[in-house]
């Protein structure tokens, strides 16, 4: 992977932040890089029952569930979305019980310092074993550039504990960030569309989290690139012109897209960089078209020419969704947002580090 020289806007704007008294405002909640608490705020003898963690996921070969006869990708092929779906349980399964534990940490109080240790031993467990070192297929590294994230976002939620083993801590950051590399380096040498559209955005967010959990800061700016990539796609209408290829599915990989992009910003807005803004709001006008879309698909119907896969249940936005919709809030308040958010929390997603609406609206 080529390693970029570290752009100086990353430490610049920090340190004007800091001379003119202008640091990021804090979130409603905790947000991902939750701080130490103070001695009087740590449970002396904490309840919390830790489960044994899953077996690690070494070898991963998956392949698509769409048919390969389908140029847009938009026609699930339901044999193959069987075996897919049966090869990544495990990692889903991981990824979701992880968020889960470090979120148990972040909500309670006194802080259950017993929480952050269990969910670093269950981060210990993986990183002792190389977890997802050997991926044998292309699917199968989109799939690690998607689940990185929510380990590296869970460890953010609880490495301020203290009391943690240390020794833990430099074995699960030393493999957070082999993984990020690894995420890098299969864009890198990549070609196509794929080093263009959400893949890139899941992994960049993944390569940002990790990078700021183990302090390699190239990693963090290649994620942050990454971001960038798919910005600079952003057109005037708020859409992403790889996403719109997707025919009966570009709402649905709109709302995919937009969910590494802006868990990206927010991390990136700690650092001291605002993607927030670049692109004359790029984000912005992205998200603000999701959202006008969710109930009313009509937008994406007259310019994909195609009806729009309609959710299922009860015809509306399940709440995993848009739990990225909760980071976008509380940064850039919207009433429609916020009707749609207010009618769905908790909202959790594991692949952006669990409940949002814990981390970003500090109401469960």
């Amino acid at each position: 992977m080529s390693r970029p020289v570290l752009r100086p806007v990353l430490a610049v704007t920090a340190l004007l932040g800091l001379l003119l008294g202008g640091a990021p405002a804090r979130a409603q909640g905790a947000g991902y890089l939750v701080p130490a608490p103070a001695k009087d705020a740590v449970q002396a003898k904490p309840k919390y029952e830790c489960d044994a963690p899953d077996a690690p996921v070494i070898t991963l070969d998956t392949q698509s569930k769409y048919r390969q006869d389908d140029a847009r990708r938009a026609t699930i092929d339901e044999e193959a979305e069987e075996a897919y779906s049966e090869a990544v349980e495990p990692l889903r399964a991981y990824g979701k019980t992880l968020a889960r534990i470090a979120n148990a940490y972040v909500k309670s109080s006194p802080k259950n310092t017993a929480a952050a240790a269990c969910a670093l031993t269950w981060l210990d467990h993986w990183a002792s074993a190389k977890a997802m070192a050997d991926l044998r297929s292309r699917q199968a590294h989109f799939n690690l550039g998607q689940a990185l994230a929510g380990f590296a976002l869970a460890y953010l939620q609880v490495r301020q504990a203290p009391g943690l083993d240390e020794e833990q801590k430099k074995r699960v950051e030393a493999w957070l960030k082999a993984l990020g590399r690894q995420v890098a380096d299969a864009k890198d040498v990549g070609k196509g569309v794929s080093g263009r559209n959400n893949h890139r955005y899941w992994a960049g967010l993944s390569a940002t989290a990790a990078g700021i959990a183990s302090g390699d800061r190239r990693l963090t700016e290649w994620g942050l690139d990454s971001a960038r990539i798919g910005l600079a796609q952003v057109t005037p209408d708020g859409t992403l012109p790889l996403e719109m290829n997707r025919g009966k599915r570009a709402r649905d990989y709109h709302v995919f897209a937009a969910e590494p992009l802006v868990a990206t910003a927010e991390l990136a807005h700690a650092q001291g960089v605002d993607l927030y803004a670049e692109h004359g709001g790029a984000l912005s006008r992205l998200v603000n078209r999701v959202v006008e879309s969710l109930d009313d698909p009509s937008f994406f119907e007259k310019a994909t020419g195609t009806p729009q896969e309609p959710y299922s249940g009860d015809g509306t936005v399940p709440p995993h969704r848009i739990a990225w919709l909760e980071i976008h809030e509380n940064r850039h308040p919207s009433p429609k947002a916020e009707a749609i958010l207010s009618a769905k929390r908790p909202v959790a997603s594991s692949g952006i580090g669990g409940n949002t609406t814990l981390l970003f609206h500090d109401e469960d």
